[in-house]
């Protein structure tokens, strides 16, 4: 089978070649380039590539063998499988197998999975595993398994690698060791426990910090205590020591830590230093699923472990922000701002909040049915520079730098969650199994009436031998798992439980006296007339909703030609008048952004507006799905005035 041709002329950075003990006349080539890892097996004159794209891959981490109960050799075909685990190599609790000299090398890696036969992308963890014991001591061993991580990491951080220190002759273990690079400084985590169902801390533990864990991301979490507490939290602290501003939540606490941000004189260094990373745990998720798509990622199949990704990679991503004015306050908008029939289900639909994001559909109905009109004044400043049609690039306008999806390595059974310290579930069998002389399933089985013409992780013990024929025992093993149970955090990472009184120190929550900073308005004031170059429009409103981003929430797509970072407004204006036959096809067309081809619909690219309610009329006007003063409000655009993490 033809292979990536890319990842094969790309000059190697570390390569060997590996030999499988349970079979004669085959054996791999593996390479580490900058452009990932290369499998290429050879049996009997063919020769079969697989690749691990550098992109695809998020961390990896040195093992040693636990200590077992009996004291059996590692390869002795009596072994018990359930004895032989494996921990980190710089644990100093667990003790260790003294007979067992190898040293393992795990990488993470997270690829595209191919679609099954109508099915939708997506992306699967993968768990390969180098197992070195070619030499007699363990700090040998673990000093040629370091060098392979100290290579990926550097990769992986696109930093040089330090390759005088990858030469066979180094024996400077502690300098490989200290030479990885990575953040000293962890991520600071603000977690919502009340938003969506109320399951976000459960979902972190669970589902986030696995990922977190694998890739070494150490972090401080702090649980929010009452409304605005992530916004003084920001607002107060010395937020420099960290760094990124993780949250755990819905698109609310995004809306407290970018208006902290502003509260701080230093919003300017802060929003410059600092990138902010959503994990969705809210009804809407809005801004975590417009990421996703600007990245072109399967969000909706697993949003947990794509906005996790995008955490782990952290690629810093510019996104507008829109400043909002009213006539008591002033707000940084990341997402929406709303007048009329979405934000009625919006904030009508708190009281079901319980059950998540069906909450909106049930609210949509009981809307559609005692369906109200507004009557005011919409102005807005058209946007005078031609929109870019889609084209096949990312959300900001880029090419993404992918790798193609044919030889990548996939994704089949477990054989080795089991390996975690703290784990106390075990997926399938061990990789150990291989070692014992337990036979592994063929490839048919383990991608289980898939299409067989997918490649498949390659799962056998291989018996390493070097080119002076020295004699090496099995170094080499690859397994996958399709869930992650980690648990443990390697004691980098810490929660974070203020006392009543540091919490008061805080504030209470309230918005009374906040001092708003950030960039200065352009626009004239808001009691002041408009300038000619402004439309006009009015009467009677459905709605009047602005959007920056794609999405409103995971099914809303409402915006379809946004970009994170473009400068413009997408203004949607439903005047009076439209049938309700029509309102119902624009609100079941929001799932896939066909609402925009409903008559009576009109979206508008605009670079700023304002919106005056006629006096004595009662309604929500929402910002980022939190209501705020009904009356006249107007808002206009600041590209690229924050960044997000992305992949």
């Amino acid at each position: 089978m033809e292979g990536n041709g890319e990842a094969l002329r790309a000059d190697p950075v570390l390569e060997e070649t590996f030999y499988i003990t349970s079979k004669k006349n085959t054996f791999y080539r593996v390479k580490l380039t900058e452009k990932g890892l290369s499998l290429q097996k050879e049996t009997n004159g063919s020769t079969k590539t697989e690749t691990i794209a550098l992109s695809d891959i998020i961390g990896c981490r040195c093992m040693r063998s636990k200590k077992r109960n009996a004291g059996s050799c590692v390869c002795h075909p009596g072994a018990s499988r359930t004895q032989l685990k494996v921990v980190e190599s710089s644990e100093n609790i667990q003790p260790y197998d003294e007979l067992d000299m190898s040293a393992y090398l795990y990488i993470y890696s997270y690829p595209m999975k191919k679609p099954r036969v109508k099915g939708a992308r997506r992306r699967e963890r993968s768990t390969l595993t180098l197992r070195f014991r070619s030499f007699d001591k363990y700090e040998d061993n673990l000093r040629e398994a370091s060098r392979w991580r100290l290579a990926i990491k550097c990769l992986i951080a696109r930093v040089p690698v330090p390759k005088s220190l990858l030469s066979p002759t180094d024996a400077n273990l502690e300098l490989l060791l200290s030479a990885c690079p990575g953040e000293d400084r962890k991520l600071l985590v603000l977690l919502n426990p009340k938003s969506g169902p109320g399951r976000a801390r459960e979902t972190f533990q669970r589902r986030v910090h696995p990922i977190l864990s694998e890739a070494e991301k150490s972090y401080e979490i702090h649980i929010t205590k009452y409304p605005n507490y992530a916004r003084d939290f920001v607002r107060s602290k010395d937020i420099y020591q960290w760094s990124g501003l993780l949250m755990v939540g819905g698109d609310g606490i995004i809306f407290e830590v970018v208006n902290g941000l502003f509260e701080r004189p230093d919003w300017e260094k802060a929003m410059n230093q600092l990138p902010l990373g959503i994990i969705p745990c809210g009804s809407g998720n809005g801004l975590a699923k417009s990421i996703a798509h600007a990245a072109q990622e399967p969000f909706d199949l697993n949003p947990m472990l794509i906005s996790t990704l995008s955490v782990v990679k952290c690629r810093k991503t510019p996104m507008d922000l829109v400043r909002v004015e009213t006539r008591n306050q002033i707000l940084f908008s990341f997402l929406s701002v709303g007048w009329g029939l979405l934000s009625d289900i919006d904030i009508e639909s708190e009281k079901l909040r319980a059950i998540g994001g069906q909450r909106f559909t049930i609210w949509s109905l009981a809307r559609l049915i005692g369906l109200r009109t507004y009557k005011g004044k919409v102005s807005f400043l058209p946007y005078d520079k031609p929109i870019p049609k889609e084209n096949g690039t990312t959300g900001n306008g880029f090419q993404k730098d992918r790798q193609p999806d044919i030889g990548k390595i996939s994704h089949s059974k477990s054989y080795g969650d089991q390996l975690d310290r703290y784990s106390t579930i075990c997926e399938s069998r061990s990789y150990h199994d291989a070692i014992d002389g337990d036979q592994i399933p063929d490839a048919q089985e383990r991608i289980n009436g898939l299409d067989a013409n997918v490649d498949e992780v390659i799962t056998e013990s291989l018996s390493l031998e070097t080119g002076n024929h020295r004699r090496r025992l099995d170094s080499f093993y690859s397994v996958t798992s399709k869930k992650s149970t980690y648990y443990s955090t390697g004691g980098l990472s810490s929660y974070q439980s203020f006392s009543e009184s540091q919490s008061a120190e805080l504030g209470s929550g309230e918005s009374e006296n906040r001092i708003m900073y950030g960039p200065a308005s352009t626009l004239p004031a808001l009691t002041a007339a408009l300038p000619s170059t402004w439309t006009q429009v009015e009467g009677d409103f459905i709605m009047v909703h602005a959007s920056y981003q794609t999405h409103l929430g995971q099914d809303f797509l409402f915006a379809p030609r946004a970009k994170l970072a473009d400068g413009v407004i997408w203004l949607l204006v439903i005047r009076a008048g439209i049938t309700r036959a029509h309102l119902l096809q624009f609100l079941l067309g929001l799932s896939n952004g066909s609402h925009l081809n409903c008559p009576g619909v009109e979206m508008i690219p605009v670079k700023a507006f304002r919106i005056e309610p006629a006096e004595g009329m009662i309604g929500y006007l929402t910002v980022d799905g939190e209501a705020v003063d009904y009356g006249p409000l107007q808002a206009e655009v600041f590209p690229s005035l924050a960044n997000v993490m992305s992949t």
